[in-house]
């Protein structure tokens, strides 16, 4: 039986869960393992009964903040330093070679993209359209960032400049170049490439890339989301029954693996004031002796079965969280922490089941003016549409049938 290596970031919840899902897929004919360098989300994987292999050097909390701070772009320190970089290596490279896989398949693990081309082994890279080269190919398409749009700034000059300079850029994390020095590894010219995979599945919702041209190596799969195993909380329906009884409206609110403390204190402040009843999965960014009345705090929740039930969600722009709330049937309010999840969230409010707000303009205006709009017919509509768009697509099923043509069937 042919071995699939799975190796997502296992700190990033969507990512995780995604591989999951894509492995559900094909273990029935491959041998499906696992590894990662952090302990967060290994759980998971154990729970759906494949085998993984927690590598070394172990992730800490501190470094896993730092890399979602950097990816994030609220911290310019690289966290992926020359002997962290090396240190992954040699441990990715030893699992390879026990292993022998006759694939591997990625998330934004960013040092297997070394490690497999260093073993020659193919590399499926599971992504978002956004910030991949054939999106920025898509000029009209590309969305300015929510950091250019201040009123002092030329941000529609900078942006096409910074567009048509990213295709061209040829820089390498310093760490990256030297470990790849070592192995005698050449690396790709440009930068955009450096993270681009044999084969890249595109998980973004095929209507929302139908006029992006894909090369060969690239695939459209569509959506693949968390489906995990967990029922709906006595409580919760119990809130939301009360909720219903007292004609009040019921939000979701979660910040998935990449929200922050201050930004969710934000949101809070404002709940409170309101008659809201807020359901949110944040219980890991909250001090224990958090007390709201209207704010119903828990650690974890089946995300899907919960959007179904309320009025609306506010969410944060990651692909899966956003996906998600597609499925719901049920209008959101996108916050995007970085590009990419502020291009999911764009996509979705030209769609017309969502509204975008950046951190920086999360005023009390801008979040009482969202949700009154967001409440209306209109947005409850497009919310069903999208919903009826998200059931036609099987994503997880998609992408299996590519790397079982592609890698395995030779």
């Amino acid at each position: 039986m042919k071995t699939i290596l799975f190796a997502p970031a296992t700190f990033n919840l969507a990512e995780t869960t995604r591989m999951i899902e894509i492995a559900k897929q094909m273990r029935k004919n491959y041998h499906c393992v696992f590894c990662g360098f952090s302990k967060t989300y290994l759980k998971l994987i154990k729970e759906a009964e494949f085998e993984v292999t927690l590598l070394s050097p172990t992730l800490t909390p501190q470094q896993e903040a730092a890399i979602i701070k950097f990816d994030q772009g609220t911290s310019l320190k690289n966290p992926f330093t020359e002997e962290i970089v090396a240190d992954r290596v040699a441990s990715e490279l030893a699992l390879i070679n026990e292993l022998a896989p006759s694939v591997i398949v990625t998330g934004s693990n960013v040092t297997i993209f070394l490690s497999a081309r260093i073993e020659k082994v193919p590399l499926v890279y599971v992504k978002p359209v956004a910030m991949s080269r054939p999106h920025f190919d898509h000029e009209a398409g590309c969305i300015i960032p929510s950091q250019l749009d201040k009123a002092y700034l030329p941000k529609s000059v900078l942006w096409k400049l910074f567009l048509r300079a990213s295709k061209h850029l040829t820089w390498k994390p310093s760490g990256f170049k030297k470990v790849a020095q070592h192995y005698k590894l050449a690396l790709p010219k440009y930068t955009l490439d450096l993270l681009d995979g044999d084969l890249n599945l595109i998980t973004t919702l095929p209507a929302f890339t139908k006029d992006l041209v894909f090369p060969d190596n690239y695939q459209s799969v569509g959506p693949i989301f968390a489906c995990l195993p967990y029922e709906l909380p006595a409580e919760v329906s119990r809130i939301i029954e009360k909720a219903r009884q007292q004609k009040k409206p019921v939000v979701y609110f979660a910040m998935g693996s990449s929200g922050n403390r201050s930004l969710i204190e934000k949101l809070l402040a404002y709940f409170v004031t309101t008659d809201y009843e807020v359901i949110a999965p944040i219980k890991s960014y909250l001090p224990e002796d958090f007390v709201a009345g209207n704010i119903h705090v828990f650690d974890w929740l089946p995300a899907l079965e919960v959007s179904e039930l309320v009025d609306f969600s506010v969410i944060h722009g990651g692909e899966g969280t956003v996906q998600t709330a597609c499925s719901s049937g049920k209008p959101f309010i996108g916050i995007g922490l970085q590009y990419e999840q502020e291009v999911n969230v764009a996509y979705c409010e030209n769609f017309g089941n969502a509204l975008a707000l950046p951190p920086n303009k999360l005023t009390t205006e801008a979040l009482s003016s969202s949700i009154k709009k967001l409440q209306s017919p209109d947005y409850r509509k497009k919310a069903e549409e999208m919903q009826r768009l998200m059931k036609r697509v099987a994503g997880a099923k998609a992408a299996a049938k590519q790397i079982e043509e592609r890698y395995l069937h030779v």
